[in-house]
């Protein structure tokens, strides 16, 4: 069985105007600014404060990549309606220097992945860019602008959902967080992190992708066999360890902690039916605020 989910990225060259701050984790300025700039841009009546109260929110750019409404007309899978949005069709992927501060003539890049029907809006987050730039960024709100951009072509994602792998063997691996890891379990963070956390992330993840953004017609998966057969997965070796920071929420006017899990873990058992979806959550992220960049990881080795 298997699912595919079509995706481009965007890339993006900038300069500042003059000398320009940010923080040493730069994904959620980009994302706020960006969402403020485009709504701004793009709203018709923006009288309505809340998108949810918009009569034109179901047909509307802004509020389909940056809100992310569900429709409530229609009934929800997975037991989404527990949530008030879905999974936004877009990641940020901030620079990943940790540097705070670029002087004119330094250059800083961006890349954004598009997710499903999202990759026809490129023009879209162009202009968002554009403006996050005349409107200013981090302190100060200090000005940039766009030296250069290009897009990859459209690429599709396959993860192959089979209790019974063709991919050869694979019996150990380590995955990098290189951005925080936010998970729910039991309705509380992860601190602890074990292999099944992370596949039942990733398999809420990208089913609710590909339903909303994708196709409704998604495939029965054997979501039950697979999340037996991660309980079985042994963690071998953890180096992670928990990371505070912080994001000021314009929107709900207040600072916010984020902490999550960076570092290094590897796994040992039968990993061979959990590969290709591994190898989507690189993409496309796990867990909580991928829109800004959370939850990013990369698979660093396998042995058979």
């Amino acid at each position: 069985m298997i699912v595919e989910i079509p995706y481009k990225i965007l890339n993006l060259d900038c300069e500042p105007e003059d000398e320009l701050y940010l923080p040493s984790f730069k994904g959620s300025s980009f994302r706020g600014v960006i969402g403020r700039t485009l709504r701004k841009a793009l709203c018709v009546l923006k009288t309505y404060k809340d998108c949810r109260q918009c009569p034109l929110y179901l047909n509307c750019y802004y509020a389909y990549i940056f809100e992310t409404i569900p429709n409530p007309e229609k009934p929800l899978p997975f037991n989404l309606h527990k949530y008030p949005s879905i999974p936004h069709p877009f990641v940020i992927k901030p620079p990943e220097e940790k540097k705070t501060l670029y002087k004119k003539g330094e250059t800083f890049s961006i890349k954004i992945v598009l997710i499903g029907k999202a990759t026809a809006y490129e023009p879209h987050f162009i202009l968002a860019m554009r403006l996050a730039g005349e409107h200013g960024i981090g302190k100060g709100n200090r000005k940039f602008f766009i030296t250069n951009y290009s897009s990859t072509g459209i690429f599709k994602q396959s993860i192959t959902f089979d209790l019974n792998s063709n991919h050869p063997s694979i019996s150990e691996l380590t995955l990098q967080l290189l951005t925080p890891l936010r998970l729910i379990y039991g309705k509380k963070l992860v601190k602890n992190l074990e292999f099944h956390h992370i596949i039942r992330a990733l398999l809420r993840r990208i089913t609710i992708l590909y339903y909303f953004h994708v196709s409704e017609n998604i495939p029965e998966i054997p979501v039950k066999g697979l999340i037996n057969l991660a309980e079985k997965i042994k963690t071998v070796q953890s180096n992670l360890k928990w990371f505070d920071w912080e994001r000021y929420s314009y929107r709900q006017n207040r600072r916010m902690v984020l902490g999550g899990l960076i570092g290094d873990i590897t796994f040992a058992g039968e990993l061979s039916p959990f590969y290709t979806l591994l190898k989507a959550g690189e993409i496309f992220h796990a867990g909580k605020n991928t829109s800004f960049g959370l939850g990013k990881y990369k698979i660093l080795t396998s042995g058979e």
